[in-house]
């Protein structure tokens, strides 16, 4: 199984698009976002402030890293993450890499997002990335399931964070 991760070109935004929409994941990719109809999805990944990095296992696509940085004048970028169920069972593995790949290519201090506290499957997956809560901002996203608004965690990855998990994730081998 080779992982490989590359900047999506504009001919790939729609075998992404379909993708999420097949895993029904827009809450769980980008829920300040939201659903986006494909034009919106399309001219939102072709901004040139927009990060859209894929992983490809064996080169289909296999997830996906939206950044954008948090200002003009900031090392921070505020990020959106998704792997798709078929390969949800390596997705701390991709998204190490991910990360390693942003930290290695972009000069970038920081990552961070918010994650809504009913998505317990993503906060998991990022604190096994290197992922560290640092707040919560209150009702921040509205919950269809839970037919009320739900608080948020807030996540920061440094270099070092995901230095640490992934020596967390050798020792588990």
């Amino acid at each position: 199984m080779e992982i490989t991760y590359r900047i999506i070109q504009p001919a790939e935004y729609n075998i992404f698009y379909e993708l999420i929409n097949q895993d029904d994941s827009w809450w769980a990719f980008s829920p300040s976002l939201g659903q986006l109809s494909a034009a919106d999805w399309n001219s939102y990944c072709g901004n040139e402030n927009v990060l859209c990095l894929g992983c490809f296992v064996d080169n289909a696509p296999a997830g996906l890293l939206q950044g954008t940085a948090f200002s003009n004048t900031s090392r921070a970028m505020r990020i959106a993450v998704i792997a798709f169920r078929e390969y949800a069972k390596i997705a701390p593995i991709m998204m190490r890499g991910a990360a390693d790949w942003v930290f290695a290519s972009i000069d970038c201090a920081c990552m961070f997002g918010e994650v809504p506290s009913t998505n317990r499957h993503v906060m998991n997956l990022l604190q096994k990335t290197g992922f560290e809560k640092q707040g919560s901002i209150p009702e921040l996203y509205w919950s269809d399931a839970k037919q009320k608004f739900v608080n948020a965690t807030i996540v920061v990855c440094t270099p070092e964070s995901l230095r640490k998990a992934k020596s967390d994730a050798d020792l588990d081998i």
